[in-house]
C-alpha cells in the first residue's frame, strides 16, 4: 500500500456522523487516525474501505493531527471518552499509523481522560504496553479486541490481521494484570460462521478472562460483499458463498445499496449468541442491529464498560462525572444529568458548539 502525508483541515475531535433515528452508540469523541480504510490489514467485510470516498490502496497519515488534537482538548468543557479508531485499526503494523496512536495516548493519559482502543493486532497491543507501562493500572481505558473467526476460518475474516490465537493469547496476558478487555465477535458472516464456531470463540474468550461481547451480523454495500465473496472463492469454504448471499439477500445485479438479513433472522441468532453469553457468565450487547432491549441487562452502555467515564472540566482539570455517555438510552438522571447538558438526550450526533467552550471563537488551528 502507498503511504502518504497530509495536513487535517477540518476539527480532530468529533461524534459518529449518524443521524438520531434508531442510533445505539454512546456519544463519543473520535478520532479517525488515517484515510477511511487506511489499513494493511484489508479485511473484505470492512465497512471503511466500502465508502465511496474511501481510497482502500492508500494509508494517509495527518501529520498535524497531535498538534491540533492538544488545542482541541484545552478548548474542551466536556470530554466524551476517545475512541480509537472507526475507520482504521489503529495498531497496525505500520510505524507511522502505530507512532501516531502512541502520541495520541500519552496526551489523553496526561490529560486524565478516557478512551478505548479497537484492534486486530496482538503484537500491536503488546508493544504499546510495552512502551506505555502505565496503562497496566491507567483506570480510564480498556481494549476492545476483535475475534471474530475461529483460526480456521479467519483466512476469510482478517488473513493479514494477527492470528486468531495470538489475539486470544495477549487478551488472557492483559486481564490477568487486571486490564479490562471487551471482546468484539462482529461482523459474525452468516452462511460462514456456524453454532460451533461460537461456542469456541465464548470458551475461549472466558478463559482468556472476558467478561463482555458485543455482536453483529454486520451490513454490507456491493463493494464489501463482492469481496468477501472474493475471499471466500479462493479457499475451502466456497461451497458456502451461495448460503451467505442467502442470509444477506445478495445478487450481484441487485440495486439495492444495503444487504442484510432479515430482522426475524437477526433476532434469532442474538437470542441464541445472548443465552450463550450468559451461561457462560458473560454479558452481551448488540451492535447497531437490534435495540437495547435486546442486550444483557443492566449494563452502563453497549461498550459493556464502567470505566470510560464523560468528563467535565473544572478549572484546568477533568473530572470524571457519573456518566458513560450514553445519553440516549440510559442517562444516569434524566431530569437532573450529571453532566448538567440534557440536550445530549435528544442531539446526535453532537453539535461541537456544545463540547467547546468559547466554539465561535475557535479557529481551525
Amino acid at each position: 500500500m502507498e503511504f502518504l502525508e497530509t495536513e487535517l483541515k477540518g476539527r480532530v475531535i468529533h461524534d459518529f456522523p449518524y443521524p438520531l433515528k434508531n442510533r445505539k452508540c454512546p456519544h463519543a469523541s473520535l478520532i479517525s487516525l488515517t484515510n477511511p480504510g487506511g489499513c494493511v490489514y484489508r479485511c473484505p467485510m470492512c465497512y471503511a474501505r466500502a465508502y465511496s470516498w474511501s481510497i482502500p490502496d492508500k494509508i494517509i497519515i495527518y501529520k498535524n493531527l497531535v498538534g491540533k488534537l492538544l488545542k482541541e482538548i484545552e478548548q474542551l468543557k466536556i470530554a466524551f471518552p476517545f475512541y480509537l479508531s472507526q475507520i482504521t485499526d489503529p495498531l497496525q503494523p505500520v510505524k507511522e499509523v502505530r507512532v501516531l496512536t502512541g502520541q495520541i495516548i500519552k496526551i489523553l493519559i496526561a490529560k486524565k481522560l478516557s478512551f478505548k482502543i479497537v484492534t486486530k493486532s496482538a503484537d500491536g497491543v503488546e508493544e504499546l504496553v510495552k512502551e506505555n507501562k502505565e496503562l497496566l493500572k491507567y483506570p480510564y481505558w480498556f481494549l476492545e479486541m476483535t475475534v471474530e473467526a475461529p483460526p480456521e476460518k479467519q483466512i476469510i475474516t482478517s488473513p493479514q490481521a494477527s492470528p486468531i490465537k495470538e489475539r486470544i493469547a495477549i487478551i488472557k496476558k492483559l486481564t490477568e494484570k487486571g486490564v479490562e478487555v471487551i471482546a468484539r465477535t462482529d461482523p459474525t458472516i452468516l452462511g460462514l460462521i456456524d453454532k460451533e464456531d461460537l461456542e469456541w470463540l465464548v470458551d475461549k474468550l472466558k478463559i482468556a478472562g472476558v467478561k463482555h461481547i458485543i455482536a453483529s451480523c454486520g451490513y454490507y454495500n456491493k463493494i464489501s460483499m463482492e469481496n468477501i465473496i472474493k475471499q471466500m472463492k479462493n479457499s475451502i469454504f466456497k461451497e458456502r458463498i451461495k448460503r451467505v448471499m442467502d442470509y444477506y439477500q445478495y445478487h450481484p445485479n441487485s440495486e439495492k445499496k444495503k444487504f442484510l438479513a432479515p430482522l426475524k433472522i437477526r433476532i434469532e441468532f442474538h437470542a441464541n449468541f445472548k443465552k450463550l453469553c450468559e451461561k457462560n457468565s458473560l454479558t452481551y450487547a448488540v451492535c447497531q442491529e437490534l435495540p437495547k432491549e435486546y442486550d444483557s441487562p443492566d449494563l452502563p452502555s453497549c461498550e459493556g464498560s464502567k470505566r470510560n467515564f464523560v468528563h467535565i472540566k473544572i478549572g484546568k482539570e477533568f473530572i470524571p462525572i457519573n456518566c458513560f455517555g450514553d445519553c440516549l438510552r440510559s442517562c444516569p438522571n434524566l431530569k437532573n444529568p450529571p453532566c448538567k447538558m440534557p440536550i445530549f438526550q435528544k442531539e446526535y450526533p453532537y453539535k461541537l458548539k456544545r463540547i467547546f467552550a468559547n466554539y465561535l471563537t475557535m479557529s481551525l488551528f
